[in-house]
């Protein structure tokens, strides 16, 4: 799998896919965020869907404030064990990412990486609303989300209860799970400037049988 989808270690699973998020990728930050590292103004930085945190880290050894939420207490257990040994200042609370409150004009930086598909598509449009009234001038957002080129959208025509347009819920395993038009997402972000926008098929060897997702990575600038 591409550097983009480092943190990618989902497989239809219910509430637990977003519990689990990205915390199974280990401390290599998203690529996106390495190259265009440079660009980000100095001054507070969000994760969403933290994870175990290894894009906080990468941003607490550049001397950013960093804090971010997640959803399940080991990940965030194991955050704050790894930032203590590393001697890294994160802020991390177990929080499900709906009920974050995100201040206005705050933050440098707002990552959601790999999170966003697991909310029905409304909730996700709110969460990307609140995301886009915590950036400063000039601050950059950076999301990943599976997008209709992912065989589990395939899957999921297939097995799961169509409740909107390419949205699905599972009454067996009580989730819902959203995937994204490339145009539908690009329109939540009108007059941002594109600082990087990828749509594509990657190879994850991360877990499991070798297997694909489609996925689209934007970086923004407000």
């Amino acid at each position: 799998m591409q550097n983009g989808m480092h943190g990618v270690k989902y497989c239809l699973l219910g509430k637990k896919l977003i519990e689990a998020s990205n915390r199974s990728g280990g401390l290599k930050p998203d690529h996106v965020l390495v190259d265009y590292g440079s660009l980000i103004p100095k001054g507070n930085v969000l994760d969403l869907g933290m994870g175990e945190g290894r894009n906080s880290f990468f941003f607490a050894k550049m001397g950013y404030e960093v804090e971010g939420f997640d959803i399940s207490q080991t990940a965030i257990e194991r955050c704050i064990e790894i930032a203590k040994n590393e001697n890294l200042k994160v802020k991390a609370e177990v929080k499900d990412l709906r009920e974050v409150d995100i201040p206005k004009g705050r933050y440098s930086l707002i990552i959601a990486a790999w999170v966003l598909n697991f909310f029905k598509k409304p909730e996700a449009e709110e969460i990307i609303r609140k995301i886009k009234e915590g950036l400063k001038r000039n601050g950059l957002v950076y999301i990943a989300i599976f997008s209709l080129d992912d065989p589990g959208y395939e899957k999921a025509k297939s097995k799961l209860e169509l409740v909107g347009e390419n949205t699905f819920y599972s009454s067996r395993r009580d989730y819902f799970i959203h995937y994204f038009k490339e145009e539908e997402f690009l329109s939540l972000f009108p007059g941002f400037k594109i600082v990087y926008h990828a749509k594509g098929t990657g190879l994850d060897l991360e877990h499991g049988e070798p297997h694909y997702h489609g996925f689209i990575e934007y970086m923004g600038q407000k």
